[in-house]
């Protein structure tokens, strides 16, 4: 969001003109100051407003995620600009939020976590260090056959010759929890065959994810705007007692 303030609107104008009768910086750096001020207090809003609209999952997240640019040390006012916004590139979470903000879609999502592959089963934690994809890859056996694994001959000799503990099945990826056979005491042989598994994430090649659209950065920019009268009055005060050495 641009928002722009005039320094000779009804309410301030009186702050601009005693700005201009003193040092020639005085009013410059009043203005600076005050872009600036607007810039940080619309980051200081994101975090609100993100929680209401996302399940927070790291709580230093989106402040992390998040930053100013500050204006330039200039005296020229028509040069001044301050920023908010996303940090790109810091990670492929935080580039993907632009998406979040605006609508749009997500490439390249083959692996999206299930709530098991996430600390406690929780869809409100992290995904757990374990269940990491840089942990677990993503260069697995892969095998197509009935919704049920355990019904599938492939997937069953796959398990007991797979070496890594995953194989993606249909549309899983499951970590191979237990695979052994059993033999009956007495004889031997023959017994039952155990695979225990757990389903990480789901799984479909290339998938392109739609999101809606969910601002944060558009209010919180609007929010303090609201607040650039305020904040010049403020800055124009300390400037005038610095001057005259109130």
């Amino acid at each position: 969001m641009a928002a722009t303030f005039d320094i000779n609107q009804n309410e301030l104008i009186k702050f601009t003109e005693k700005l201009s009768k003193l040092h020639k910086s005085a009013l410059p750096v009043a203005v600076r100051q005050t872009l600036n001020d607007v810039a940080f207090e619309a980051k200081k809003q994101v975090p609100k407003i993100f929680k209401n609209k996302f399940i927070i999952r790291k709580k230093t997240f989106i402040k992390a995620h998040t930053g100013v640019k500050k204006s330039l040390n200039t005296f020229d006012v028509n040069k001044m600009s301050s920023e908010m916004g996303v940090i790109k590139g810091k990670s492929k979470s935080g580039d993907n939020l632009e998406q979040q903000e605006r609508g749009g879609t997500i490439l390249n999502r083959d692996f999206i976590p299930l709530k098991s592959a996430r600390v406690g089963k929780s869809e409100h934690k992290l995904i757990s260090r374990r269940n990491y994809l840089s942990n677990i890859g993503r260069n697995h056996k892969r095998i197509k056959g009935p919704s049920s694994p355990f019904k599938s001959q492939k997937f069953i000799k796959a398990a007991f010759a797979d070496k890594t503990g995953y194989i993606v099945y249909n549309d899983l990826l499951i970590e191979l929890r237990t695979v052994k056979k059993t033999r009956r005491k007495k004889s031997g042989k023959g017994g039952k065959l155990f695979i225990g598994i757990e389903p990480l994430y789901s799984y479909a090649t290339n998938r392109v994810v739609k999101v809606d659209k969910a601002p944060f950065i558009y209010p919180a920019g609007k929010g303090a705007s609201k607040k650039i009268a305020k904040f010049f009055k403020n800055n124009a005060e300390k400037r005038i007692k610095r001057e005259l050495k109130i």
